[in-house]
């Protein structure tokens, strides 16, 4: 409109200039003090939430005072467990099983059916409501943290990985265990093929979360930080779920060494992998429902049988 009257009236171009640059300057504060708010409110959830975690009261599990138990063969039993993360529902009704040294019982069920939930409370993540377990015969609540963090070792599907370099990250800053160590670990589990090629081998630098590393080589190095400890017991938490097809040889040989002589509790989704598995536990609703080895559960024609002829139909 300005346009047109500076064309035909007397209107000067340079008062609709002024009036556009006032225009601009007269929205800009409020845009800025939009922008603010945007960043004001990010601001008030973030505090919140930090305030919410500074609340929360520090988790401890419940221990003998005197406990010192040491773990020796990597006996592990439940009697009759059962939890829930509420108090209310449970989410593990009356399980019973026993791992004897050296063998593997593997967990196997839908999403929901309660196969982390028994890794949760064997690693005293929660305490367990009702029932008993036992490691070499004596309640799990004789041993101490730091015993039971050294001596039951746990690989998770996503294979953690912080800044700094590989000998840290198998050590976890543990000064305490020597290069040697780190080495000889790496070694038993196959990583040391791939570190070796790296820049600066052991003190390769890594970067936060590992990105610079493919998912295999980040599962290579978890190993090597649960063996680097010597556990007598391995939990393994869908531990071949995210490998690549680079490494998958090496992680396979890498968990053959590893069970080797040690108590295994794994969960499988894959459950090829645990074929081989002196007991197998089927889960649901947070019961189990089946249990024997492979060759048992298929002649069942039970839930396992079902699992395992779909996954064989997949492939």
């Amino acid at each position: 409109v300005f346009g047109f009257d500076a064309l035909e009236s007397p209107i000067e171009v340079g008062l609709i200039f002024a009036f556009t640059t006032y225009i601009q300057g007269f929205f800009n504060p409020m845009t800025q003090m939009m922008d603010f708010l945007s960043v004001f409110t990010d601001g008030m959830v973030a505090g919140s939430r930090i305030l919410k975690i500074m609340d929360n009261e520090e988790y401890t599990p419940q221990q003998n005072p005197d406990a010192s138990q040491t773990i020796t063969k990597g006996k592990i039993e439940f009697r009759d467990v059962s939890f829930s993360y509420d108090g209310k529902n449970n989410v593990l009704n009356h399980i019973s099983f026993i791992a004897y040294p050296g063998e593997t019982v593997a967990l196997v069920g839908h999403t929901g059916s309660g196969k982390s939930s028994i890794i949760n409370v064997l690693m005293r993540f929660y305490e367990f409501g009702e029932g008993q377990i036992l490691i070499d015969d004596q309640d799990i609540r004789d041993f101490t943290m730091e015993e039971l963090r050294k001596k039951v070792g746990l690989v998770l599907q996503d294979a953690f990985m912080f800044y700094g370099d590989i000998a840290d990250n198998i050590r976890l800053l543990n000064q305490d265990i020597r290069e040697e160590q780190i080495e000889a670990a790496a070694k038993f589990v196959q990583a040391d093929a791939f570190i070796q090629k790296l820049p600066g081998k052991y003190h390769a630098k890594v970067i936060e979360r590992g990105a610079s590393y493919s998912s295999g080589q980040r599962q290579l190095i978890s190993f090597a930080r649960t063996m680097v400890t010597d556990p007598k017991v391995l939990v393994l938490d869908e531990a071949t779920a995210n490998i690549d097809t680079e490494t998958e040889g090496l992680i396979q040989e890498g968990l053959a060494n590893m069970r080797q002589g040690r108590t295994t509790i794994a969960i499988a989704h894959r459950l090829s992998t645990i074929r081989d598995a002196e007991l197998i536990l089927v889960l649901d609703k947070g019961s189990i429902v089946e249990r024997g080895t492979h060759d048992e559960l298929l002649a069942q024609k039970g839930l396992y049988a079902d699992m395992y002829r779909l996954q064989a139909s997949e492939v």
